[in-house]
């Protein structure tokens, strides 16, 4: 009898309790996974904090133009921070210090508006953009929570 209720308990477990250990929307969640170098964009730094279960990816690069931004701003799906808004970023919680971030002089910021963390989005996913467009440079944060 105990077998049967150790093999129903299993089973139970296996069809209606199962709990992926990755979320299949991980893959590719590295910004430099998700749209390598190349169109005006180069990689400089890359940093990642427990990529397994909730990720925080951070990543520095710099555009050769207006283009290139945009294409990073479409490919993650970002907008313009809004007016009176704070950041909604983990970036607080990552345990090592990093010398590039964050940028000394931030021109514009973009979010993604669609997270949780801003009145009507309904996503548990962080992505900002920091742009120093006087250097074009940025830096581009991706987390799920």
């Amino acid at each position: 009898m105990k077998t049967i209720r150790v093999l129903a308990i299993l089973a139970f477990a296996a069809v209606g309790c199962s709990f992926p250990l990755l979320n299949p929307n991980r893959e590719g969640f590295a910004p430099w996974e998700k749209l390598p170098g190349g169109n005006g964009i180069t990689w400089v730094n890359k940093y990642t904090h427990d990529p397994g279960i909730d990720p925080l990816y951070l990543a520095s690069f710099r555009f050769d133009d207006e283009t290139a931004l945009q294409l990073i701003v479409e490919t993650f799906g970002l907008s313009p921070l809004p007016a009176d808004t704070d950041v909604a970023t983990f970036t607080e919680t990552m345990p090592d210090p990093i010398d590039w971030f964050p940028l000394p002089n931030v021109s514009s910021t973009y979010v993604f508006a669609d997270s949780n963390s801003y009145p009507g989005g309904n996503r548990e996913y962080v992505s900002n953009l920091w742009v120093d467009s006087t250097q074009n440079l940025a830096i581009i944060e991706r987390t799920w929570w």
